[in-house]
């Protein structure tokens, strides 16, 4: 197959997707972005279509040599049944209907961006191979979403599936818990708890673009699956001095593992009373203060080599954020 390919990428206009298509356009990559709405500011050889129009059309997609599905229905800390529902709808319904486009279009390349999510953690640590999510409600849409691309492939031979997990993706643009943990630590909020040794891995927006392009021009025929994330781990408190030096704010703030006990506690409490969500709770300890590390060695035996480092991430991603911030203040 030639080095450059006619794709569609699905969920364009979001966090990773502009990115992606900018980077496959300068790579000599064509085709269409897709999006709920048609995306805008597209490179050149790019087309725009809504989600609607390309799967109800069909013809569009013909003689197209990959996709890759973006398109997501992010994760939530509080799910209500709206949320529940866009789950499935979104995550797995929506994934099977970019199946059959593929199917229908005889597109042999398949790559699908999932999330660490979709497997269990066990004593912090996931692999490749690790036991699929079955009790968390967005784990589990991804999981099954995974299940049905291995199908696919499994339907053809010639069929190339990848699965990509991304580990909690950060840079300019992002308003996850990433940025929030970020904007307490420039801000010289309380952001560690005790000596913040929890070891995570991460993200960069560059290397989850990168890993994209990368699978794309390496496949092989069958369903493979790799854990994404930036080089090594980092522990909280190495990432909130970081954060700190590059924002030229305060040290750190630290609270002491028995205050942080009790006022997650009482954060609980206050949620149940006020239906709001608190600065501390249980479960913002519990990802603050444990291990979330997923191992990218598998990709790397490929010869995939991230462009980006850990520190130029952050840095660009802090960067970002302090000029978000004085436009706020000044705009």
């Amino acid at each position: 197959m030639s080095s450059t390919m006619k794709i569609i990428v699905t969920g364009a206009s979001g966090f990773i997707g502009k990115p992606l298509v900018e980077a496959l356009a300068k790579h000599g990559h064509a085709g269409i972005a897709t999006g709920r709405t048609p995306p805008i500011g597209l490179p050149s050889y790019w087309t725009s279509l809504s989600r609607s129009e390309l799967l109800h059309s069909g013809d569009q997609a013909d003689s197209f040599d990959a996709i890759i599905h973006l398109e997501v229905k992010h994760h939530v800390s509080r799910p209500n049944p709206n949320d529940l529902s866009a789950f499935d709808e979104v995550n797995v319904t929506g994934t099977r209907s970019w199946l059959a486009l593929a199917t229908r279009q005889r597109v042999k390349r398949f790559v699908y961006v999932s999330s660490v999510k979709a497997v269990e953690q066990r004593d912090g640590v996931s692999y490749e191979h690790s036991n699929l999510e079955t009790s968390d409600p967005y784990g589990r849409s991804k999981a099954n979403a995974e299940n049905f691309v291995r199908q696919w492939a499994a339907d053809d031979r010639e069929r190339h599936a990848t699965i990509l997990r991304f580990s909690p993706v950060y840079g300019p643009g992002n308003e996850a818990n990433f940025a929030s943990f970020a904007r307490q630590v420039i801000e010289g909020k309380p952001c560690l708890i005790a000596a913040g040794e929890a070891r995570k891995s991460i993200l960069s927006r560059l290397n989850a673009v990168a890993a994209i392009e990368h699978v794309l021009l390496n496949s092989r025929p069958g369903c493979e699956t790799y854990n994404v994330s930036d080089p090594g781990c980092i522990s909280m408190a190495t990432l909130a001095q970081h954060i700190a030096n590059t924002a030229k704010a305060t040290s750190p703030r630290r609270i002491p593992w028995l205050i942080a006990a009790f006022g997650a506690k009482a954060g609980d409490a206050l949620e149940l009373l006020t239906r709001k969500e608190f600065p501390l709770n249980t479960r913002k300890m519990k990802t603050l203060t444990r291990n979330s590390i997923f191992p990218p060695d598998k990709l790397a035996t490929t010869g995939f080599v991230p462009i980006q480092t850990t520190e130029e991430g952050i840095t660009e991603m802090v960067e970002w954020l302090i000029d978000q911030r004085s436009k706020r203040r000044f705009g």
